[in-house]
């Protein structure tokens, strides 16, 4: 990977950015030194920074998403220390475009020779790169008080319409920063606090939507599962997120993003070509049906057999859009229920239905997170009977994630291992991927959401060989419609299940079952 330092010749009319091309290179200057001092600051931090920066990767890739074959650029790459983690959590699916403003910096980015990545030395900012370049702009502790308005000008420019940015800086709302810095000269951190009363006003002045500012890192990420879970408690817990070190400020360009330009296929196991049923409950899902089939099939259509839309009782277009797609593609079918509704009865009349060797549970509005579905089809492939969508794992990434249902998932697991003396993270979602006869074989009791904890246990006392992979949860925007989750109705079914399969474990109908 070479260092290349090139102008806009040859771009698309370029435009200053306001407040970048002027003062003699005044804007290059600053960043250069910010760029050090983040440097320096990272010789100090010692053995946490491989975690911290890794733990950075999966959230800004996780959360935007990032989705293959789609580009990155990163501003302010330096010696390329985030970018390793980086191109290792994209795992050659992106090219990133590695953006250095300290030529000796640049120089050691370059020998790292990392995978789809251009180190590339900036000396003209304003004008480095051509407009409209990029899907996706990101930056660590590069953003500060001063440079925020040059960069969110430039990244504004070079991004497609619908492109994201994420940006990882200090929480200056955090008291204990504030009061650090206050200490001393040697406890100043590398950079100016940013307010988020500041990004989301510099970022609205710049023309950018879906401004947003989301604490993490409260707590040092940890390698232990129950560390791990404990952070991402305190990630979303209303009192203590205040007090995380870092923020990631995120922000979109208006418009949208091509589907098709960002389809890769992720199909390799050559022992799940043709031969997986994608089982879909469905209750209101019109606006979010066609994306997830297309991006399924775009990803993974040499797995899929069949997806299975199982229309569970709704009084929109579902029926309608499902019929519609599949006069184009006969592998769409649609399973229409009559009353009554429920997540249990969908499930039970979508595995009847699918004809694959295997099934893959999900659910419709997953469609953020189908690039993570590659984690269950490895698992599988390699041997395993099943596996099981986790979303407290040292990868996953929870984007506002309701902390009453947190806590609620936490309790619901820890009783669970405590009960059955299991040591399992996550079971109770409908992200899963089996051998079909274990799901067409099971007996699904409960109705309603709580089957999905029927799903993740009952294989598991039967002896099953079910595997956890890391999975991320992206909560539904406005246009995806509204969940018809209850936890306040549906959480009491859970734990009622849970003492239910745990009497009967202990009872060892399970054990017989198996044998």
């Amino acid at each position: 990977m070479a260092v290349i330092s090139y102008t806009t010749e040859g771009c698309d009319s370029p435009v200053l950015a306001p407040g970048l091309g002027d003062g003699g290179g005044a804007a290059e200057r600053l960043l250069r030194e910010s760029e050090r001092r983040r440097e320096i600051h990272a010789l100090r931090i010692g053995t946490g920074l491989g975690r911290r920066l890794r733990r950075r990767a999966f959230l800004a890739v996780r959360s935007l998403p990032v989705l293959p074959g789609r580009s990155v650029l990163e501003i302010g790459a330096g010696s390329g220390l985030w970018t390793e983690h980086l191109a290792a959590v994209l795992d050659n699916q992106n090219s990133i475009t590695a953006a250095v403003f300290d030529e000796e910096l640049a120089r050691e980015c370059s020998a790292k020779n990392l995978p789809n990545t251009r180190c590339i030395h900036v000396t003209d900012f304003a004008n480095q790169f051509p407009a409209g370049g990029f899907d996706y702009i990101l930056g660590t502790d590069i953003l500060t008080e001063d440079l925020c308005p040059r960069i969110l000008a430039a990244a504004y420019r070079w991004l497609k319409p619908g492109g994201q940015i994420v940006f990882f800086a200090p929480n200056a709302s955090n008291p204990l920063f504030a009061l650090r810095r206050r200490l001393g000269p040697g406890n100043r951190g590398v950079q100016s606090p940013l307010s988020r009363k500041q990004w989301t006003d510099v970022a609205s002045q710049r023309g950018f939507v879906n401004i947003e500012v989301i604490p993490c890192e409260v707590i040092r990420p940890a390698e232990s599962a129950a560390g791990q879970a404990i952070g991402l408690i305190l990630e979303q817990a209303p009192v203590t997120r205040e007090f995380s070190k870092t923020v990631a400020f995120m922000a979109a360009k208006p418009g949208a993003l091509p589907e098709v330009s960002c389809q890769m296929n992720l199909a390799t196991h050559p022992v799940l070509l043709g031969a997986v049923s994608v089982v879909v409950p469905c209750h209101n899902e019109d606006a979010n049906i066609g994306r997830l089939v297309r991006t399924l099939l775009g990803m993974y259509g040499d797995y899929i057999q069949e997806i299975v839309i199982v229309d569970d009782n709704s009084t929109d277009r579902t029926a309608e859009v499902t019929a519609a797609i599949a006069a184009w593609d006969p592998r769409v079918r649609l399973v229409k229920r009559k009353p009554p509704s429920g997540v249990g009865r969908a499930l039970r009349d979508g595995y009847a239905a699918a004809r694959g060797r295997y099934i893959l549970s999900i659910d419709c509005d997953f469609i953020d997170i189908v690039a993570e579905f590659r984690g269950l089809f490895d698992a599988v492939a390699a041997g395993h009977d099943g596996a099981i969508g986790s979303r407290f794992s040292s990868e996953s990434v929870l984007i506002r994630y309701p902390f009453a249902k947190i806590v609620s998932n936490r309790c619901f697991h820890w009783i669970l291992n405590l009960l059955l003396g299991k040591s399992v993270r996550d079971l109770s979602n409908n992200l899963k991927l089996y051998r079909a006869e274990i799901l067409k074989t099971l007996d699904i009791e409960e109705n309603h959401f709580a089957a999905n904890a029927e799903t993740g246990l009952k294989p598991l006392l039967m002896g099953y060989d079910i595997r956890e992979v890391p999975a991320s949860w992206i909560n539904r925007t406005s246009e995806m419609g509204k969940s018809s989750f209850d936890l306040l109705r549906v959480g009491p079914d859970y734990f009622r299940a849970l003492l239910r399969i745990t009497w009967r474990a202990w009872r060892g109908r399970y054990h017989a079952l198996q044998a």
